[in-house]
């Protein structure tokens, strides 16, 4: 009888998740920079005053503006929900854009899809679908996004709402991977204008820096 192989394979992590950690490196770089210099003047006062006090800060956490133009929002929404491993093309300028096939009545039909993003009550972005071009056919709206959320993979983080005619960027599913939180606070692509708020627990500051700290020793 042949042995089996009880050795575990180890899964790849979602190239989206590198490229997302990569372009949020830049925002939180400065951010553990502002906690070293807080904790550097915290320490300098205490010295000179009343005896330091230990506080717990497991579960504080501090919030930090990223403001974006719009080619990182790109990036952003790129690393997110777009990749070789999704079954569209996606581009970001003035409206978001998806370009793909579809399998509509038994036939591979192109289209093209634009909406306008938003920011929702929990920080997650609404993609409005204003427009959807299909090679000779004419569908509902409602009806092509049902059948372009059977295209979708089942981790991406996108949510679609046929019947409102939205597609949803699930920062939240997002911020579940990651060591903090990420949401949307401001677009405006007309302008040029978006805020992305992080929040990261203090926690978490100080496992990096003391990382860093054991790493140049």
């Amino acid at each position: 009888m042949a042995k089996q192989n009880n050795t575990k394979t180890k899964r790849p992590l979602n190239p989206w998740k590198w490229a997302f950690w990569l372009l949020l490196l830049a925002i939180l770089v400065p951010v553990i920079a502002l906690y070293l210099y807080i904790q550097t003047a915290d320490q300098e006062t205490a010295s000179v005053g009343k005896p330091a006090t230990t506080e717990e800060v497991s579960d504080e956490t501090i919030t930090a503006e990223a403001n974006l133009s719009t080619v990182s929002f790109n990036r952003l929404v790129s690393a997110v929900i777009g990749g070789d491993d999704v079954p569209y093309q996606l581009t970001v300028d003035d409206h978001v854009s998806f370009a793909g096939t579809i399998d509509a009545l038994g036939t591979k039909v192109a289209y093209t899809m634009q909406g306008q993003p938003s920011v929702m009550e929990d920080g997650n972005i609404a993609i409005d679908v204003t427009n959807i071009e299909l090679a000779g056919l004419q569908l509902p709206t409602s009806t092509v996004l049902a059948i372009f959320q059977l295209t979708l993979p089942t981790d991406l983080p996108l949510q679609v709402l046929s019947g409102e005619e939205q597609i949803i960027i699930r920062l939240d599913q997002v911020s579940q991977d990651m060591d903090f939180a990420i949401r949307a606070s401001d677009i405006d692509l007309a302008n040029d204008e978006i805020n992305i708020l992080l929040d990261v627990p203090l926690n978490y500051i100080e496992e990096q820096i003391e990382t860093e700290t054991e790493g140049n020793q």
